[in-house]
């Protein structure tokens, strides 16, 4: 059977008592009525009764007992017999005696218990008061009484001094006097600090309720004096609010060590029968160096303490005294506690009915679970010596018993000079399991010589050995004492804290945050600064450490609704604690701290504790002040709302436009892989299937629930359509309404230049609409398809310049996502002319393409484009359109470049089409598009009149046509070595099949290039270069005469010159040529002869000689 089954906690003591629940007849039976709790009373009953002091207040440490005092003040003078009875009979009869003799008894006290907390004390105190009147007996029968005051309006201190000293008068024939206890009245006052407020209310509490002629004690319950819950208000401040708490009789409420013992013996419970004497406390009583009387005084307790050891009972209390144990642990919570190494899983773990919860579990317990509390507190020192000690024994081979002692020695090293304990070898024979001396030596040797402890002659005891030279406290004030009046401290606070509008994000499904800042005043932060750096938050929390005008602060919100500022409540901690930290980052970069502090782990490790412990307090500080701090935010005051609360009336009053778009795959910033491709998915979808029934998406993949949470649930699409429409962005909601007509309005305000989508995606994420990087693209896609021909799409090209293209494509929706400013659009607005002109245009376009042409500038400029783009490309190339015409040609030429640079369909056709137009001098619509159908006309044909120049060259040297040319051409193929002329001779054997092919194709054979390679220049020299290859084709075709075939031998006849060169070498000119008649050439003749008839037959034999040469030379 465990320890469990056997002992346990009084139900009294398993919680912190409650004045205003707690108040019964079963609660003061087994209450330990100590010399501290006996003082209190008698003090009260004293002054109240000699010297007619009404106003109290009994300032006491964290779970001391203040509140279980305070029940038994009210038990005494309560309505409630059984409740008196109970109560009187839990004290000694002195203060009964004392009793009866001060405040008068006969029907009770109307008893008004409040209780502290988030609210104010004017709404406690009243809402308490009421509860007064329903319970005492009397005053519960009185309904006009109770409907009166149930009714009245108590919102204000004078409102509610006024009503008390009413209600005080109207109770005076029902009860004997009127009990106010303030529990927890230290909140009371932080809620006035916090507000900014006095105070009036309890300066009139203590004048105001003392002159009345009912009776009327106020007790207030305090950890600490009234200025110190003002510190951070200033000096004058606290001296005001101390003395206030003079009109007060402050009586302190410190219970000694074995008070604590009595409280402690009497929370013990036991199923066992009672021994008549406890061995192990008798020796630690004999072991003591103490007066006999104390000693019998704790024997009866102590024995009552088991399983405790006698030992760890005496300590609890000193350690539930010290700083790190305040408003965190008291003795009972202790007891209470299942934490690690805690007094309760000991019962629960131990069977042995002689085990006792001695100083090593005590040890292991406060080191598990307050370490980190007290290395950051003043005995953060020499706990670090001791636990430093401690881990040097366990690193030897030491026996447990060893471990135990030296855990002893350090616990009452640390905590033993209020309870008079010091380590001596007579009370350590006590501690442990160790009994006997000379084992006890042993241990203790090992210890001297690993030095882990010490021996003090001048106390006859053992110590802790001292490891450390460096004294981290004492280093930490004289570094804090060098900030005086420095703000450096606080501007190194790094408090990254964010806080989420939780309730916006539920209600439009766009997450926000706010930043938390901290500056010591106004004048230190730099506002622009602040915004400008913002990393995704929409808004700042601005706590401050000195108080500014709340007028000021109005005004600076009511500019910027992104800032949300206030005073903190808890200034001077939150200053001390940044002076703390920054005080151990100088002893840390100091050169001699620090090379100190790598050497000596003692140090270390308190100076690591002590840091952790500051950095978390100040955290834990701020965390505080920001969730407890009046903020101002758009001129208004906020005293009841969370700072998220707060966050999302900001982020509601930024963004009140932001439509409400309830998808988190793809209403955020930051898009994972799955929804970016998804998004993808969805864009494509868009632009292919919009006349599908959601967009053609089957199933349910990630791209549906974005398609109906931003789409189909907003009306923006349609598969049915509406005029052929599918998308839209009027009569929608009206904050989508909003989203799109700003949009619109800024395509409109740039319909000159276009605007780059990256324009409108900030202007969408900026306030008031606030959209994220993942709803954008679809909403910007969306709004584009719903402008339908109103707008233009662009581009960037590879020079980075924006190039028109005719519709969005795949690639178009991923630069929408990645780069959208690789994107612009151009809203197209005519004005009347313009709309004439326009028709005009595409009446000559549906001319010019044979088919219909919608009367929009897309419509028209794209075959008209294409028209001039599918031109031959040395007709693209060509500088001699119109040769017999300059203006035309140069007024012809810029039109075509027009039209093949053209990447604005909207400048090409309604600006820069027109002005050429009228450059040339056609003033009006007719006259232009009658120029501009020449100019189509000349520029298509132009190829055509180039292949029937060859064509009638072709046809001059070749006159033969059917069977005829069919054979010559077959014997060249046949005959001739040259592969080119086989090509033309093949080509040429096509010319009467009535098409163009065979002519480019023998252009192509006898220049060597391609169609896309032509110019003009290349050309001309296809028609010389065809007369060359005719003259080899018809020397083959000679070539048939010498072979015996005779057919054709008479058609050509070859002419050949020779000449002597100046080197006396002969040099031989000859060319195949046509035979032609004589009677054709005769008149030609004629007037040559006529022409050289004067000149003597040399000059006529040189001129004739060079003529022919010309001619035959023309070949090359």
């Amino acid at each position: 059977m465990t320890l469990s089954k056997q002992y346990s906690i009084a139900t009294r003591h398993q919680r912190s008592t409650r004045i205003d629940s707690d108040l019964s007849a079963d609660f003061f039976p087994g209450l330990v009525y100590h010399g501290t709790a006996q003082a209190t009373l008698e003090t009260l009953f004293r002054q109240y009764g000699q010297t007619g002091q009404s106003a109290f207040t009994l300032t006491g440490a964290y779970g001391s007992g203040k509140s279980t005092v305070a029940l038994l003040l009210a038990g005494l003078l309560h309505a409630d017999a059984d409740i008196r009875s109970s109560a009187l009979n839990a004290i000694n009869d002195e203060s009964k005696t004392l009793l009866e003799e001060s405040p008068p008894y006969q029907e009770g006290w109307l008893q008004i218990r409040s209780v502290g907390g988030v609210s104010g004390p004017i709404e406690s105190f009243w809402n308490a008061t009421l509860r007064a009147l329903e319970e005492h007996p009397k005053t519960f029968k009185v309904s006009v009484l109770l409907e009166k005051y149930r009714n009245a309006n108590v919102e204000s201190d004078r409102e509610l001094i006024r009503t008390w000293k009413a209600l005080f008068e109207d109770v005076a024939p029902y009860v004997d006097g009127v009990l106010i206890i303030a529990d927890e009245m230290g909140k009371s006052l932080e809620y006035i600090n916090r507000s900014g407020g006095d105070l009036h209310l309890f300066q009139d509490i203590a004048e105001e309720l003392s002159r009345i002629d009912t009776p009327v004690i106020f007790l207030g319950l305090l950890h600490q004096a009234f200025s110190e819950y003002a510190k951070e208000r200033g000096t004058k401040l606290q001296d005001e609010w101390a003395k206030i708490q003079g009109r007060y009789s402050d009586i302190l409420y410190n219970v000694s060590t074995d008070e604590t013992v009595a409280l402690i013996s009497n929370s013990i419970k036991t199923t066992l029968p009672q021994s008549s004497s406890d061995q192990l406390v008798q020796c630690v009583l004999d072991a003591l160096d103490d007066k006999q009387q104390r000693k019998e005084l704790l024997l009866s307790r102590l024995e009552q303490c088991t399983p405790l050891h006698p030992l760890t009972a005496l300590l609890l209390g000193p350690i539930a005294k010290r700083r790190f144990s305040q408003n965190e642990r008291s003795t009972f919570s202790f007891l209470n506690s299942h934490e690690q190494f805690s007094f309760q899983l000991f019962l629960q773990q131990t069977s042995d009915q002689n085990a006792r919860y001695d100083l090593s579990h005590l040890w292991d317990y406060l080191e598990a679970n307050m370490e980190h509390a007290i290395l950051g507190s003043p005995d953060g020192h020499a706990w670090a010596t001791a636990a430093d000690a401690i881990r040097k024994a366990l690193k030897q081979d030491f026996s447990p018993q060893c471990i135990q002692l030296i855990k002893a020695i350090a616990l009452i090293t640390l905590f033993g000079k209020p309870a008079n304990l010091t380590a001596t070898e007579k009370l350590l024979l006590t501690a442990t399991e160790i009994t006997e001396q000379e084992q006890l030596n042993v241990c203790l040797q090992q210890l001297k010589e690993a030095s882990c402890i010490v021996f003090r002659k001048y106390l006859s005891s053992w110590v802790v050995f001292e490891g450390s030279d460096l004294d981290i406290a004492g280093l930490v004030e004289e570094k804090i004492d060098q900030l005086h009046n420095s703000h450096e401290a606080i501007e190194r606070i790094n408090f990254s804290s964010q806080v989420i509008a939780k309730g916006h994000y539920h209600e439009f499904g766009t997450l926000r945050w706010a930043a938390q800042t901290v500056a010591v005043q106004l004048s230190h932060i730099e506002i622009n600064t602040l915004i400008t750096s913002r990393n995704g938050e929409f808004a700042d929390f601005l706590l401050l450490l000195k108080e500014e005008s709340e007028e000021r602060l109005m005004e600076l919100t009511r500019n910027d609704k992104s800032l949300i500022i206030a005073c903190a409540p808890n200034a001077s901690e939150i200053i001390s604690l940044a002076n703390e930290k920054y005080a151990l980052d100088l002893i840390k970069s100091d050169k001699i701290t620090g090379a100190a502090l790598t050497h000596d782990k003692v140090a270390r490790e308190e100076f690591r504790a002590r840091t952790f412990n500051a950095e978390s307090t100040l955290e834990s500080a701020l965390t505080s002040a920001f969730n407890n701090a009046l903020w101002i935010h758009n001129g208004v005051v906020f005293d009841k709302e969370t700072i998220s609360e707060i966050a999302t009336i900001a982020a509601d009053s930024i963004f009140h436009q932001t439509p409400k778009i309830l998808n988190e795959l793809v209403n955020r910033n930051k898009l994972s892989g799955t929804a970016v491709s998804a998004l993808k998915k969805l864009l494509e979808a868009m632009l292919d299937k919009e006349d599908s029934e959601d967009l053609g998406i089957e199933g349910f993949p990630p791209e549906k629930s974005m398609y109906i949470s931003c789409l189909k649930n907003t009306s923006i699409h349609s598969a049915e359509g509406e005029n052929g429409e599918h998308w839209f962005r009027d009569h929608l909601d009206k904050k989508l309404n909003a989203l799109f007509a700003a949009a619109e309005q800024r395509l409109k305000d740039r319909k000159g230049s276009g605007a780059n989508l990256s324009e409108i995606a900030e202007l969408w994420a900026r306030a008031p609409f606030g959209l994220t990087r993942g709803v954008i693209p679809i909403f910007l896609l969306a709004f584009l398809k719903s402008m339908g021909e109103q707008i233009a799409y662009y581009e960037k090209d590879m020079s980075g310049e924006f190039s028109f293209i005719a519709k969005p494509d795949s690639d178009y929706v991923h630069k929408l996502i990645k780069n959208p400013g690789d994107l612009a659009a151009k809203y197209i607005v005519l004005e009347n002319d313009e709309k004439e002109w326009l028709q005009n245009l595409a009446i000559f376009a549906a001319a010019e393409t044979n088919r219909n042409i919608s009367n929009n500038i897309l419509s028209v400029a794209t075959p008209l484009v294409t028209t001039i783009h599918n031109l031959p490309q040395w007709v693209k190339n060509a500088h001699h359109i119109v040769p017999d015409n300059d203006k035309r040609n140069k007024t012809y030429l810029r039109i075509r470049d027009l039209f093949l640079q053209a990447n604005d369909p909207h400048t090409l056709l309604i600006k820069d089409l027109r002005e050429e137009l009228i450059t040339f001098g056609a003033n009006d619509f007719t006259s232009q598009i009658d120029l501009l159908e020449d100019c189509f006309k000349t520029l298509r044909q132009k190829h055509e009149q180039m292949l029937a120049v060859i064509k009638t060259k072709v046809k001059t040297i070749f006159p033969e046509n059917g069977e005829e040319l069919a054979q010559m051409c077959q014997y060249v193929e046949q005959n001739s070595g040259d592969l080119r002329l086989k090509a033309f001779a093949r080509e040429l054997a096509k010319s009467d099949t009535g098409l163009l092919q065979w002519l480019e194709s023998m252009i192509q054979i006898v220049i060597g290039r391609g169609k896309q390679n032509w110019n003009e220049g290349i050309l001309q020299t296809a028609s010389n270069k065809i007369s060359d290859y005719a003259q080899d084709f018809l020397t083959v075709v000679k070539s048939q005469h010498s072979n015996g075939n005779t057919a054709n031998s008479g058609k050509t006849k070859l002419v050949s010159l020779v000449l002597e060169d100046d080197d006396g070498k002969l040099t031989s000119f000859k060319r195949e040529v046509r035979v032609i008649e004589t009677d054709e050439l005769q008149s030609t003749m004629n007037t040559i002869e006529n022409q050289l008839s004067d000149l003597d037959d040399f000059y006529k034999i040189n001129i004739l000689q060079k003529l022919l040469r010309k001619s035959l030379e023309a070949k090359s």
